[in-house]
This record gives C-alpha cells, sequence and structure tokens, in this order.
C-alpha cells in the first residue's frame, strides 16, 4: 500500500522539536496589554475619546444607540401598566372564585 507524501512531511514535521519563543516574548506580552487597558474604550474601535467626539456620525450614532437602550425598560413597563388597567377596568374579579359568596350577595341590585 502507498503512503500519502503528505503523512510523511507531517509525521517528519511531527517529530522535530518546537521552535524556542523569543526572549522578550512575555514582556512584549504585558507591554501590549497595558497599551490596550490604557486606550480604554476606544481600543474596541481604534480610536480614543477625542478622536470618537471628532466623529459625529459615529458620535451620533452611540448616542441614539444608549437613548433607544434607555427608553426600552421605561417603554415596557408603560405597555405592562396598560395591560394590568385594561384587566382592572373590566373588573373580572368577580367571577374569581377565592370571593366570598356573602360579598357577591351584597353586590347584587335589590328588585322591588
Amino acid at each position: 500500500m502507498n503512503s500519502d507524501p503528505i503523512d510523511d512531511l507531517l509525521s517528519a514535521y511531527a517529530k522535530q522539536p518546537p521552535p524556542a519563543a523569543p526572549d522578550r516574548l512575555t514582556a512584549d506580552v504585558w507591554k501590549e496589554i497595558e497599551q490596550r487597558r490604557q486606550r480604554g474604550f476606544g481600543a474596541l474601535l481604534g480610536l480614543n475619546w477625542s478622536e470618537l467626539l471628532q466623529r459625529p456620525r459615529l458620535a451620533l450614532s452611540a448616542l441614539g444607540l444608549a437613548l433607544v437602550a434607555g427608553l426600552m425598560p421605561a417603554v415596557a413597563a408603560r405597555s405592562a401598566d396598560h395591560a394590568l388597567r385594561a384587566r382592572d377596568s373590566l373588573h373580572f374579579e368577580v367571577f374569581s372564585p377565592d370571593i366570598p359568596s356573602v360579598l357577591i350577595a351584597t353586590a347584587r341590585p335589590t328588585r322591588k
């Protein structure tokens, strides 16, 4: 059975020792981490705060996103409040099995 030349190359490559890491690898990694921490939020966009504010489209879209995110809980709470008010205004609690029959009997209009 003929072996695949790629398999031979991969097995020969696997037997080689891994290359040594550069001497300053750890120091360079920590230096890069500190630089990115100092840049803060702008690191995500490649901008700092002053550059972010100099781009009106980006600043306005961020402001719009913040407004929408801030208003969504208020709108959700308001719609839940309307549903509660609508349910209470229909007075369906008179059909509840938890209300004693004495209260229901006294709530009925009397006929004369």
